[in-house]
């Protein structure tokens, strides 16, 4: 899909039925905005169960209601939607889900020979347990975020992750639209390898070995998706059009073999240097919240204010034009800002992953403060 469709590194289009309506749906609703309250910011209780088989040994310290969650998390990942209150109300929240069929409807061959096989292991643990009681009294999802927030530091490292701009050929080609300048002395292998790295930056799992072996090398690569799972709509428009222009300059030169014996990596470098992009730490409250997901522990401790100053960092540095002469006044004092959409204009669906749930998180934090969250003069 996005490396060797023969033996050259183009796109290869073999998503299924299922993917090309899950692609086109969620295409749409990226449209939309985030909701305005959610309550994770790291999304899946198992990211891993649409593409690999559960062990029992991974689900054994579930609690219950984590183990009922995660076996509907499957479905809720395919579109289905639910008679239960508490799963439909949790599902609602999360960024990533999209309501397509009703209970009565969903097709159950939509999952994977992977998913029938968790589905029915989370039963069968589920059912070890006693079971867990649906829309029983005050259902509290706290013990559901905070499994994820645990398997989130576990794959992430909680506050020690970070990323290094150099690991990337280029660190912001999720942010900025790259020019023919940027590109121009990229070697064949470079263009292929760049295109590659903004389906890699959103989890995408590659059949070649030759690309698996040099983003795993990465410690901000986590494949999660498969070729005929991955979303279109996943890619915010600097990366739509970065993947084009990258690919365009490839074919023109002919497009790059992937898997070649005797391939190597070693005249792979990194570019960002050189573009107009240089992050400064001092100037932002979170300068790295489009690059990684922000933790529990560095937001805790904001105040009413500074969570809604963070949460807006992130709209200002996509050009968001506030309404709010308080907010005006203080992204107009950064020098890294520069307003250019209005609120009609701007459209959530330009937010990669990271963003996204950090919104979730600081909004979570904001409004645990005050029902109405901060309100800027």
């Amino acid at each position: 899909m996005y490396e060797a469709g023969r033996s050259v590194c183009r796109r290869e289009w073999r998503l299924p039925v299922r993917g090309i309506l899950l692609a086109a749906v969620l295409f749409m609703a990226a449209a939309w905005a985030i909701p305005a309250r959610a309550d994770t910011a790291y999304g899946y209780i198992l990211p891993n169960s649409a593409w690999e088989y559960l062990t029992y040994e991974e689900i054994s310290q579930m609690p219950v209601q984590v183990v009922c969650y995660a076996k509907n998390e499957i479905y809720a990942r395919n579109g289905r939607t639910f008679d239960s209150a508490e799963l439909q109300n949790y599902f609602s929240q999360q960024y990533w889900y999209v309501s397509i069929y009703s209970p009565a409807d969903f097709p159950e061959e939509m999952l994977n020979v992977y998913e029938t096989s968790n589905v029915a292991l989370l039963t069968q643990r589920e059912n070890e347990l006693g079971g867990y009681a649906l829309d029983s009294g005050a259902y509290d999802y706290g013990p559901v975020y905070q499994y994820i927030t645990q398997m989130t530091d576990y794959y992430y490292g909680g506050d020690s992750y970070y990323v290094d701009p150099d690991s990337y050929i280029f660190y912001d080609s999720d942010k900025r639209n790259l020019t023919a300048d940027d590109i121009s002395q990229l070697t064949l292998q470079e263009l292929c390898y760049a295109r590659n790295e903004i389906y890699a930056r959103h989890g995408l799992l590659f059949q070649s070995q030759e690309l698996a072996g040099y983003f795993e090398q990465k410690n901000w690569y986590w494949g999660s998706i498969s070729p005929g799972q991955f979303p279109e709509g996943i890619l915010n428009a600097s990366e739509t059009a970065n993947a084009a222009l990258l690919l365009q300059e490839e074919n023109a030169r002919g497009g790059y073999v992937l898997d070649q014996y005797g391939y190597s990596y070693s005249g792979i470098g990194s570019y960002t240097a050189g573009s107009s992009y240089t992050p400064t730490e001092g100037d932002y409250i979170f300068w790295d919240s489009n690059i990684r997901y922000l933790t529990e522990g560095e937001v805790a401790g904001l105040t009413l204010r500074e969570l809604n100053y963070a949460k807006n960092e992130i709209y200002a540095r996509r050009g968001y034009i506030f309404t709010s002469q308080e907010l005006r006044d203080y992204f107009g004092s950064k020098s890294w800002y520069n307003g250019t959409l209005t609120p009609d204009q701007f459209s959530t669906s330009i937010f990669n992953e990271y963003e996204n749930g950090n919104i979730q998180l600081l909004q979570r934090y904001e409004y645990s403060l005050s029902p109405n969250g901060y309100q800027p003069y």
